[in-house]
């Protein structure tokens, strides 16, 4: 019996399992009210070799491993909770709504053809639709707290952007010299 494709109108990829964790000395946090914006320079080769368990062979040389770039790691600031990710990187730029009360991680990958920057793209989504998507990844109340005072959030954007972009730089520049990603 064939499978049935995949419906072509579905928001993204829906996997049962959790994002790699951002590696802490790679990060730089902003509070921002009700979230918190933590960015992050990444090399997904070397968080699979840090996070892989003990003992297992995960080929870290296949394709959807190499990649590197920026990420921008949206935390509730009273849950604590990872809501959104942007993974602003080099080949697939790809994003994250993290709806941890299901257990979910739906990734949807960005059209840069389309849109271009994946840096500025997210930063867009920032400004412009920050709470609707928090919404649609189940975290109603930081929503409606950054509805009731998105001027917090807003003053922060310009910040999150200048990190992104030294995030950014500093991807490259391990992947072109094996130098290390701390900030």
């Amino acid at each position: 019996m064939a499978e049935t494709p995949p419906y072509p109108y579905n928001i993204g990829i829906r996997y049962p399992v959790m994002p790699v964790p951002p590696t802490p000395e790679h990060c730089i946090s902003i509070d921002a009210g009700a979230v918190r914006f933590v960015v992050e320079a990444r090399d997904l080769i070397e968080e699979v070799k840090r996070n892989r368990p003990a003992g297992s062979e995960v080929d870290v040389d296949a394709v959807q491993f190499n990649d590197f770039g920026a990420s921008l790691h949206v935390y509730g600031a009273d849950d604590g909770i990872e809501h959104l990710r942007f993974d602003c990187f080099e080949k697939e730029p790809h994003y994250h709504y993290i709806k941890a009360d299901e257990s979910a991680n739906v990734i949807c990958r960005l059209d840069d053809i389309a849109e271009s920057d994946p840096i500025e793209w997210t930063v867009t989504r920032l400004q412009k639709r920050l709470p609707e998507m928090l919404d649609y990844a189940g975290a109603a109340e930081v929503a409606a707290a950054v509805r009731r005072d998105p001027t917090v959030v807003r003053g922060a954007v310009d910040q999150v952007h200048e990190l992104l972009v030294e995030a950014q730089r500093r991807a490259h520049a391990r992947r072109a010299t094996g130098a290390t990603l701390a900030p």
